[in-house]
C-alpha cells in the first residue's frame, strides 16, 4: 500500500501536544481491493486519484467506483456525467437513484444539502428541486435560475444562502428563492478577481481571497440589514489560481491558502497570522472546536506531506509520503487521509 509508511509514521510518531491530545489509527484500506456493500451509517464522501465514493467511519466502502468522465459529490448527493450529457442521474450515498436532470445545460454541483447546475458557460447557476424531488417524476426540475456579469470563480453555501465570486471581483449572495441579497466588489487590488469564497454556518459572515497585485483576504459581516468589512489584509503578489479557505467548526477561526503558508484569522481576537510551508497546499480540512488545524503539503507532484497543528503553533504530527494524489477530511473526531490508492482514518483523542 502506497501510503502504509504514512500510516505507519503517523501512528507510531504521533507526539503528544499540550492537554495529551494523540492521533490513533482507526483503520486503513485499499481502494484496489475494497467493494461496495450496504452500510447504514454516516458516510464520508471522497476523491482520490481516478476514485470517488463514500466509506463509513469505519472503513467499509457504500460506493467504490473508478471515474469515468466527470464527478460531483457531497455528503448527500452525488452525480457521474460528460460534457455533452443532457441527462444526468443522480444518486445519494447509498448509491440509489434520488433524481434525473434532463435536458441540462451545464454541470450539476451540491452544498448545504441542495442541487445546483452551473451552465456550460459558467456565467449562470440554477438551484433545482433536487433536494426534495418531485415524487411524481423523480425529476430536478430548475427552481430559479441566476445569471452573473462575469464568469463564475468560486461558491459556497450554508443556512439557506449561495455564495459566489466572480472573475471581475464581485461577490453575490443568493438566497433560497434566488434573489439577492447582497452584492459587493471588494477586491481593492490592481487586478480584480475573486479566487476563493467561504460563508460562515450561520450565514452571517463571508471571507474571500481576492484580486493580484496585491491579493487580499476580506472578512465581512452581517449587521442588521447591512454588511461591512470588518477586516482585511494584503497578502503580496498573491496565487493567480483558486485558493483553499475555510470557516472552522464554530465560526471562530478561518484557514486560507496564501503563498507558501496557511493563513489563519482568528474572528474572536481580531488577529491573524501565518503558518510557512515547504511547497503549496494540496488538501485542507479546517479548524475543529479542539483548536487543531489539518492539512497537506506537496513539495512536488509526488512529495507530499500530512501536518497538523494545535493552534496556534504547536506541531503536532508530520508525517511525509509519496503520492500524485492526496485527500483530506475532518468529520467530528476523526479525519481521513489518502494518497494514491489508499484510505485511512484517524482518531484525535486524549489520553
Amino acid at each position: 500500500m502506497t501510503v502504509f509508511a504514512l500510516v505507519l509514521y503517523a501512528f507510531i510518531a504521533a507526539a503528544p501536544v499540550p492537554e495529551e491530545t494523540v492521533l490513533s489509527l482507526n483503520w486503513i484500506n485499499s481502494l484496489e481491493t475494497s467493494y461496495e456493500e450496504k452500510v447504514d451509517e454516516p458516510l464520508i464522501p471522497f476523491e482520490l486519484g481516478r476514485y470517488f465514493g463514500y466509506v463509513s467511519e469505519d472503513g467499509r466502502f457504500s460506493v467504490r467506483k473508478i471515474r469515468k468522465t466527470y464527478v460531483s459529490l457531497s455528503d448527500f448527493f452525488w452525480a457521474e456525467y460528460d460534457a455533452q450529457d443532457k441527462g444526468i442521474t443522480v444518486k445519494n450515498p447509498s448509491n440509489e437513484t434520488v433524481f434525473n436532470i434532463e435536458n441540462g445545460d451545464g454541470y450539476p454541483f451540491f452544498l448545504d444539502s441542495r442541487s445546483f447546475m452551473i451552465n456550460s458557460e459558467q456565467n449562470s447557476i440554477s438551484m433545482l428541486n433536487g433536494n426534495l424531488p418531485a415524487p411524481e417524476t423523480g425529476a430536478g426540475n430548475v427552481v430559479w435560475t441566476y445569471d452573473f456579469a462575469s464568469t463564475v470563480t468560486c461558491v459556497d453555501a450554508a443556512a439557506g444562502l449561495l455564495l459566489v465570486g466572480t472573475l471581475d471581483g464581485a461577490i453575490e449572495l443568493i438566497d433560497n428563492g434566488g434573489r439577492r441579497v447582497y452584492f459587493s466588489e471588494p477586491s481593492g487590488s490592481r487586478v480584480s478577481a475573486i479566487f476563493g469564497c467561504a460563508l460562515s454556518s450561520d450565514g452571517k459572515k463571508i471571507a474571500i481571497v481576492s484580486g493580484l497585485d496585491e491579493q487580499r483576504f476580506v472578512l465581512l459581516e452581517q449587521f442588521g440589514v447591512t454588511w461591512r468589512i470588518t477586516f482585511h489584509e494584503f497578502l503580496g503578489e498573491g496565487l493567480r489560481r483558486n485558493v483553499y479557505i475555510m470557516f472552522s467548526e464554530d465560526n471562530s477561526k478561518i484557514s486560507f491558502e496564501r503563498e507558501n503558508a496557511v493563513g489563519i484569522y482568528d474572528v474572536k481576537l481580531r488577529t491573524s497570522y501565518e503558518i510557512p510551508l515547504e511547497g503549496e497546499v494540496a488538501a485542507l480540512c479546517g479548524c475543529g472546536k479542539d483548536g487543531i488545524l489539518f492539512f497537506i503539503t506537496a513539495q512536488d507532484d509526488f512529495k507530499k506531506k500530512l501536518i497538523g497543528i494545535k493552534l496556534p503553533d504547536t506541531v503536532m504530527i508530520e508525517a511525509p509520503f509519496s503520492s500524485e494524489d492526496a485527500f483530506l477530511i475532518r468529520k467530528n473526531e476523526n479525519i481521513f487521509v489518502g494518497g494514491k490508492t489508499t484510505l485511512a482514518s484517524f482518531k484525535i483523542h486524549k489520553k
